[in-house]
């Protein structure tokens, strides 16, 4: 996830649902974007299943898929998968060596 996309979810976390407008509003506290660009990247979120998107009279209201804190779980799964699935040598490696200093650095109790 990008660095415009997370402060995107952060806003939509905050305020539940809201629109791109709203959203541009937010995010133009900081720095001027583009209502255009605010538009593409909370698209891009539904495409990602991040967001939902509901037609609510003339715009859209945009809604969070899941929390924060479902997304941080999330967020550190699909890291690890990918890690493992792109660096399956180190991955083995880590492993055995996490499993290792495991067995070795368990100490009884006196």
């Amino acid at each position: 996830m990008g660095g415009l996309e997370a402060k995107v979810m952060d806003i939509v976390w905050a305020n539940k649902n809201l629109t791109v407008k709203r959203a541009h509003y937010f995010l133009s506290k900081e720095r001027t974007y583009a209502y255009t660009t605010v538009m593409t990247v909370m698209n891009r979120l539904v495409k990602k299943n991040f967001l939902t998107r509901e037609k609510v009279s003339h715009s859209y209201q945009y809604t969070p898929v899941m929390g924060r804190e479902e997304f941080i779980d999330y967020a550190i799964a699909e890291t690890i998968v990918s890690l493992k699935a792109d660096f399956p040598v180190a991955w083995d490696k880590a492993r055995s060596t996490s499993k290792a200093a495991n067995k070795g650095g368990k100490r009884k109790s006196p």
